[in-house]
């Protein structure tokens, strides 16, 4: 029987049977009882060594997370300082610094102009494939060069302002081209019009522009006299360009006004197309364009790129600028000055044909000044934004765009030639006037055949040549080879420079 099944009030009634209660078996049982007593004591004192086992088991279970806690909170902690330390560029193990916050976002401007430059720049599509590609090859290894340096710096202490900078001439460029782009864009998409008569390949098919100036101030949509008018033929396999001016007073027939008898400059008081009526049946062409300025576009373009340098053949005081003499040879001249000397015909013995040449020096001056200038090229885009309500042209956005690629990919060295028409003095009754007699310069047939002939030469592919008193005249085939060569070449030179 085991002790713990024991109770001690068993044995107050135990029977010792026919044993008897001999004092042997007395002994026997207080043995057995004390022992019993004995394993009672032991159970309970290891039990309350369990329970007290347990209890400081628990505490100190219960320390140990209070530990493991504190022990959690310094690691954060000491985690965010390492890594406030780290964003203020103090180094890591391996020696290297984390990126500035002011040169990540450099990088990404520099990084968003340049994909702007380079989608403006296709967009726009005025340069050749090859040219193109070699655009992008070269700023993509630029770049690749320039930045890495400028976010980290190099070998010299000097590498990481030096790359900065040249990080920043280089947005400043991508910034401008886009600029240039999209101004140019939307330059010609507002200034254009639609034409019927536009040639399907302008970059290969000869074609004739007429140009009118009109005599009036204000946006183009003013109408007025027609002061200027030139004929531009241009044949783009030949990189011959002819101009055959018209004087203004020139006698023609009103085509859209029932074929009255008319001079040049009234047509501009009715219609562009009226002009253009009127120079097709006097030369016998089909004009594929034109371009219509006023006296607003001389005046506002010469002042934005800050005057231009003229040649004068006389010295002379403008009628229309009082107290101001134009020197013999050169002349800077703002555009008022410009205009002026433009329009200035009574000072010269030949009238309208001094007139025509000095229009020629003031366009070529503008010319020259327009593709040579800073303050042009800096202030390009608002030049153009001033410009687009005083200018009118038939030729698209597209056709102008090819033109140019053409003239890059080709590198084209054109021959310019110069042609006028002349004509008698004479009174004649006239449309515009109501049938009253007004000056004409009445017309020289011989002048306008031989003007028809330079100009179906140039359309058909023929070559044109420049005697020595700078009369132009088609290059007869017998007279090709070498002499044909020389004049040829005589003659760029001798166009170019006039």
């Amino acid at each position: 029987m085991a002790y713990d099944d024991w109770n001690p009030d068993d044995f107050l009634d135990f029977d010792y049977g026919n044993k008897g209660s001999s004092k042997k078996n007395k002994d026997n049982y207080s043995e057995e009882y004390n022992e019993y007593l004995a394993s009672r004591k032991a159970d309970k004192v290891s039990d309350t060594a369990k329970v007290k086992k347990q209890r400081k088991s628990s505490k100190k279970s219960e320390h140990s997370q209070a530990e493991k806690d504190a022990l959690k909170k310094a690691q954060l902690e000491a985690d965010k300082r390492y890594r406030s330390n780290y964003n203020k560029n103090t180094k890591k193990a391996t020696g290297k610094k984390k990126t500035a916050p002011a040169s990540v976002w450099l990088t990404r401007l520099y990084l968003l102009t340049l994909v702007a430059f380079l989608l403006s720049m296709g967009y726009m599509d005025v340069l050749p494939l090859i040219w193109l590609i070699v655009l992008v090859v070269m700023l993509l290894l630029l770049s690749l060069y320039v930045l890495p340096r400028m976010r980290r710096g190099g070998k010299k202490r000097a590498t990481k302002p030096l790359a900065t900078l040249a990080c920043l001439l280089l947005m400043i460029i991508y910034v401008t081209g886009t600029a240039y782009a999209l101004g140019t864009l939307s330059f010609l998409s507002s200034t254009s019009v639609k034409n019927a008569d536009s040639v399907s390949r302008i970059t290969k098919d000869p074609f004739n522009v007429v140009i009118t100036g009109m005599d009036v101030d204000g946006t183009i949509d003013s109408e007025g006299r027609s002061d200027v008018n030139m004929v531009l033929t241009v044949n783009p396999k030949t990189a011959q360009l002819l101009m055959t001016s018209i004087p203004r007073d020139y006698q023609i027939t009103m085509v859209d006004k029932d074929n009255a008898i008319d001079k040049l400059t009234h047509t501009g008081f009715y219609s562009v197309q009226s002009t253009i009526m009127a120079e097709e049946d006097l030369l016998g062409i089909n004009a594929n364009y034109y371009v219509k300025v006023n006296f607003t576009t001389v005046e506002k373009f010469i002042d934005a790129i800050g005057g231009v340098d003229v040649y004068s053949d006389y010295e002379f005081e403008p009628t229309k600028y009082k107290g101001w003499t134009v020197q013999e040879g050169m002349n800077h001249m703002d555009g008022e000055q410009a205009l002026a000397f433009a329009r200035e015909r009574k000072a010269f013995d030949d009238g309208d044909r001094q007139r025509v040449k000095n229009q020629q020096a003031v366009f070529e001056a503008m010319f020259k000044k327009a593709t040579s200038s800073s303050t042009m090229l800096m202030n390009y885009s608002v030049i153009l934004s001033e410009l687009k309500d005083y200018v009118e042209m038939s030729f698209s956005s597209k056709e102008i765009r090819s033109l140019v690629k053409h003239q890059i990919s080709k590198n084209l060295k054109w021959n310019i030639y110069r042609n006028t028409l002349t004509g008698g003095d004479d009174l004649m009754p006239l449309y515009t006037t109501g049938g009253e007699y007004a000056y004409v310069m009445s017309r020289d047939e011989e002048s306008i055949a031989h003007a028809k002939e330079l100009i179906q030469a140039v359309m058909k592919g023929e070559t044109l040549t420049k005697d020595e008193d700078g009369n132009v005249n088609v290059l007869n085939a017998e007279e090709g080879g070498e002499e044909g060569e020389d004049a040829e070449t005589e003659t760029e030179d001798e166009g170019e420079g006039e």
